[in-house]
Order: structure tokens, then sequence, then C-alpha cells
């Protein structure tokens, strides 16, 4: 017993130093702010190739990456521009801290992956992180109030802390496996401080998928192309993402116009369907709401949706009614017409464009659910649409 005792107090120091090893690349000044925000940041050079095959090296990994709703994973790309050689990847997956038989300890995690190729080099930028944890919850939880060094380091900065530690030490090694895949993809060296000209040139060739074989989803034209400056027109089977999640999670607005006014609501209620053989979506405007008066006086109008740099916007649009004043101007919004008149903003990432179809009210006897139905007694029911897609632009 004294011997196991020994060997104990004798290895106790080693662990600790080897734990305290461990978490070093973790600890401070591991978690870079920029203005306040969390943003993760590496330059990768490859001087041996050009901004073309450094750009399709990358959008090959990225569509197999983030082009998928997998239970496990899921993702999209954005935003493709060769010419300027940005790819934008909104990305989300698990981060698993235990995994036992009767244990499993996970959280969702989300985030908006940017992508920056010039010749002879790359920047990959991680921000617009959060979470969700437990899983479970619907509560969003920002990188900044939870794996920053004021939150997720001790007092003395030295070490880890205890809760909010596993958040961090995950959240780096996130960002470490897209640098090291987006490397490998490139075939490219990451020794971002060594002049491109002591660079080896025998780094291996990137794997550059031909054009026709990496062009995304997202790019299958309808019979009448697009005219929407700066968006691809696609067909209502390709919408991409989780459409429960997109609205859940990431909301949306409406957006009604009666050709001389327009206004703006946030919403996360709603869906796609099928119905009268046509593709539809349906959505719900509370009659007290300044959109409702403008949704029933148009035939048009858009569903569009954000990534997370736009959260403010949806809020403000969300908590401000357009009859006060001009919120589209105070939440930062740049308004764009569709060919057939409709509004939306320059700033969403997909705008699906309805004809109205059915405006019925909700009321309080068409609930079948005792409990839902007495939370809504003497309350006004929200009117119901059901409009037919007619158009989808994707940036």
């Amino acid at each position: 017993m004294i011997k196991y005792l020994f060997l104990i107090l004798t290895l106790s120091p080693l662990f600790a130093i080897a734990q305290e090893k461990n978490d070093s690349k973790y600890l401070a000044g591991a978690v870079p702010e920029v203005n306040g925000k969390v943003l993760f940041s590496k330059e990768l050079n490859a001087p041996q190739f050009s901004q073309a095959q450094i750009y399709d090296a990358i959008l090959s990994w990225a569509q197999k990456r983030f082009f998928t709703n997998e239970e496990d994973n899921w993702g999209l790309v954005l935003l493709a521009d060769k010419e300027k050689g940005q790819i934008v990847c909104n990305g989300g997956e698990y981060l698993v801290f235990t995994d036992k038989l009767l244990s499993l300890d996970r959280a969702k995690t989300g985030y908006r992956l940017n992508i920056f190729c010039s010749a002879g080099k790359c920047k990959v930028e991680m921000t617009g992180i959060y979470y969700f944890y437990p899983e479970s919850s619907r509560e969003r939880i920002n990188a900044e109030d939870w794996i920053t060094d004021e939150y997720a380091l001790n007092k003395k900065k030295d070490k880890l802390a205890f809760r909010l530690g596993k958040f961090r030490t995950k959240t780096i090694d996130l960002f470490d496996s897209h640098v090291s895949d987006i490397q490998k993809a490139i075939g490219a060296s990451a020794l971002a401080s060594t002049p491109a000209a002591q660079q080896p040139v025998t780094a291996a060739q990137p794997v550059v998928v031909p054009q026709q074989e990496i062009a995304p989803a997202q790019t299958d034209q309808p019979t009448q192309p697009s005219t929407l400056a700066g968006y691809k027109q696609i067909s209502p089977d390709k919408i991409p993402g989780n459409i429960i999640k997109m609205l859940s999670e990431d909301w949306m607005l409406i957006t009604a116009s009666n050709g001389e006014k327009f206004n703006p609501m946030t919403a996360s209620w709603g869906g796609l369907g099928y119905l009268y053989n046509r593709p539809v979506a349906f959505c719900f405007i509370n009659p007290s709401r300044y959109t409702y008066t403008i949704m029933e006086e148009g035939d048009t109008y858009t569903l569009s949706f954000y990534t997370e740099t736009y959260r403010e916007a949806l809020k403000y649009c969300g908590s401000h009614s357009g009859k006060d004043g001009d919120k589209v101007k105070a939440a930062g919004l740049t308004p764009i017409t569709t060919p057939s008149g409709s509004k939306a903003f320059s700033e969403a990432w997909m705008i699906i464009e309805c004809k109205k179809l059915v405006a019925q009210p909700l009321q309080q006897g068409a609930i079948h659910d005792a409990n839902l139905r007495h939370e809504w007694d003497g309350k006004k029911m929200h009117q119901m649409y059901i409009g037919e897609i007619i158009n989808i632009w994707v940036k």
C-alpha cells in the first residue's frame, strides 16, 4: 500500500506537468477577438499555385464538407466567387466532450468560415460562433460569452476554467482541423511567416476537380434565367439547408409589398411543402403587425434568409414597427427589387419569392390541442398565408 502511495505521489506532478503542457495551446491569447467578436484567422502560403488553382481546390473541399444535411454534420456553401477568390460557408456540427456507453455529453455549434484566395496564398477565418448546450436547448450562446479569456480561463489566466474550458478547447481544435484540411486540399505548407521566396516548390499538386464536377448544387438553373444581380436562380427541389433549423434557430424575414410601400418582419413560423401540384411555402402573420396590412394588399411577397452576421438586424426588424420609422435603414439592410416587383434585401443568402394562393385566419376552434387553445383564448389569431413558390435565388 505504501509502495502504491509512493508511486501516486511521485507521478502526480508528472501528470500535472503533462496536463499543463497539453493545455498550453489553449491558454491566454488562443481565442483572438477583433472588435469584440471572436475571430480565428490563419494564412496559408502556397507560392507555387495561382489564385484559380487554390480557389478550385478549396471549393471542391468546401462543397464536400459543408453541402450536407447529415445528422451529425450540416452546412452550406453560401458564397463562391471565383473572380474575387472568396468562399463563405455556414457550418454546424456537434462538439463531443464525452461519449461513453451511458454518457454522452455534447453541444451543437454553428459558425461561419470565410476563405480569401489570392495568388500564392489563402486566408482562413472562423467567426460567428455559437452553441446550444445542452444540445436540446433553444437558447443560443455566443462564443464571446463562453470561450474568451475572460470566461474560459481562471483568474490567473494560466489554466482552463472547469466548465467552459472544454468549449474553448474543442472550438480551437475545430478551427485547427479546418486549417489542416484546407492545407491538404491545396497541397501547401502552412508557413505563413516564411517569405514566399524561401518556400519549397516541391509540394504536392492540389487536387483540382474539373469545373463541371465541382459546380455547387445550387447552380442548377430553372427554365427562366435569373436577373437578380448577385444571385443565381434555382428550382424549388434544390432548396439547400434544413428548413426547420433555418426557421426556428436562424429566423427569416417576411417582406410584403403593395407596389407603393413595403415592410419586413422577422419570423420563425412557417415551412415548405407541395399543394395543388405546386411547390409552396407557408407563413403566419398576426393581424396586429404592420406587415399584415401590406400583405393583404399585395399579390407577392418574399421569405429571405440570413447568416449569423445579420442576427442583430433580424432582432431589430422583429422588435420595431415600420409604422414608427424607416426600420430597414435602421437595421442596415439594402432593399432590392425582384423582376416580379417584390422586395427583399441584398444581405440575404437565399430569397424565396411567393405568390399568394391561400390567406386563411386561424380561429381558436381550429386548434386541436386544448392547452394551446387555452393559451390563445381571447387573443388575436394569426393569418396563415400559403404561397406558390415562383422564384428562388441563392448567392
